[in-house]
């Protein structure tokens, strides 16, 4: 049996995507620890990094925690939390996130509709006796 050089470039080609999607999965891998429970008071928050090295930012509320990657949908930047406003804010062209109902888009980036780009990307995450843990 002999090789193209296709055959070597679609193999090449495959097995990279492999590995990304590969590191994908690993970023969820359930039962990683993030933080202790005790260090997130009810209705803060805090910042952490993936397996993958992607930036995300978890949420505690009375009910439980959750979280979501931190890259803007529509370009990459990185959104930040408001507060004040309850708002995941991309600072580059304004788009707005709801972290309360599930990271839907509020406001599109500035000259684009809402519906242009996605809701942020949910982490699973739980809480698992003293710590909060992926999974």
């Amino acid at each position: 049996m002999s090789f193209s050089r296709r055959s070597a470039l679609r193999l090449t080609l495959a097995s990279l995507s492999a590995a990304v999607l590969g590191s994908n999965t690993a970023a969820s891998a359930s039962g990683t620890r993030i933080i202790r429970l005790s260090k997130v008071k009810v209705g803060g928050s805090h910042a952490f990094t993936l397996a993958n090295g992607r930036p995300a930012l978890l949420f505690r509320t009375k009910t439980g925690v959750f979280a979501y990657q931190t890259e803007c949908t529509h370009n990459g930047g990185l959104v930040e939390y408001l507060a004040a406003g309850k708002l995941m804010v991309c600072p580059v062209h304004n788009a707005s996130f709801d972290p309360f109902a599930s990271g839907k888009v509020v406001k599109g980036p500035d000259g684009f509709a809402a519906s242009t780009i996605r809701s942020l990307p949910s982490i699973k995450v739980k809480i698992a006796g003293a710590w909060i843990v992926t999974g």
